[in-house]
């Protein structure tokens, strides 16, 4: 027997491994496949590498270098498909801190509160991600017009 298909492909930042191992054990519980990066530049490398990215789950602290804001930030420009889910325990987000789209969820959190948001955030990322076109110019759910048989 397979293992079910996941709900989501979830890259979760966090700089605290206790915290990152209960969240990411929370979202495979819930059947998401999870990715850990400790650090924002590792989950940079992580979605330059990986395709198919639904959400990225990210807490605003993480020293050194890059916070949360700035990556939901770098993510919104570079992989505008991908949904945003910032945390935090001690720093809420001001006007202009968050990206269009993005969301925010104070710590602590309830397993099943983690859960909701993140399974909102990856289907309206599938959703966006499937309205893309597949080819530089192509609309979406273009097909090429099929090829006539010949005698």
């Amino acid at each position: 027997m397979s293992d079910p298909k996941p709900l989501g492909v979830i890259l979760l930042v966090e700089d605290e491994p206790l915290v990152r191992l209960v969240a990411a054990d929370i979202l495979m519980e819930a059947q998401f496949r999870v990715i850990e990066a400790a650090d924002a530049q590792e989950a940079l490398r992580v979605l330059k590498a990986e395709v198919g990215v639904d959400l990225v789950l990210s807490d605003v602290e993480m020293p050194p270098g890059m916070n949360g804001y700035e990556l939901a930030w770098e993510i919104h420009r570079n992989w505008p498909a991908t949904g945003i889910l910032i945390t935090s325990g001690r720093e809420w987000p001001r006007a202009n801190d968050l990206p269009p789209g993005a969301a925010f969820l104070a710590k602590p959190f309830s397993p099943a509160a983690l859960v909701s948001h993140a399974l909102t955030a990856a289907e309206k990322a599938q959703a966006a991600r499937a309205a893309l076109p597949d080819r530089p110019g192509e609309a979406p759910g273009d097909t090429a017009a099929p090829v006539p048989k010949t005698a």
